[in-house]
């Protein structure tokens, strides 16, 4: 993760990773600076094959269903075009802008890769008899 985005080991990084039939890494994706309610996301992958649904619904049950975050942000530099677009696919919102990066945000409730689960519950479908 460290060589592709130049994110510095810290204790708080937690990682998920998808990996091809020879052992290696396709696509990692990290968490840190956790808060209260949010934390960051880190993206790393050699091209969109290893970007599977199985590894982003996993991605993205994890900060908001197992750890119970409201958002999760990232920072994407502009030069980036394969990740900006990605992030935008994926549903995030770009929130901020500077000289050289992308501040994107993604909140729990908007999350459409939750399938129907919001923050460890069942969402409740009613209807009338």
């Amino acid at each position: 993760m460290n060589k592709r985005t130049r994110l510095p080991w810290s204790t708080d990084l937690r990682t998920i990773a998808a990996m091809r039939n020879d052992g290696t890494i396709a696509c990692a994706v990290g968490f840190n600076a956790w808060t209260m309610s949010a934390c960051w996301i880190h993206v790393a992958f050699d091209g969109e094959h290893g970007l599977t649904r199985r590894l982003w619904e996993a991605a993205f049950r994890y900060p908001f269903i197992d750890c119970g975050m409201e958002a999760i942000y990232g920072l994407t530099p502009k030069a980036l075009d394969e990740a900006l677009a990605m992030n935008d696919r994926l549903g995030f919102t770009r929130i901020a802008e500077t000289i050289d990066s992308v501040m994107f945000e993604m909140k729990a409730d908007d999350c459409r890769w939750l399938k129907g689960v919001r923050h460890g519950r069942q969402r409740q479908r009613t209807c009338s008899a």
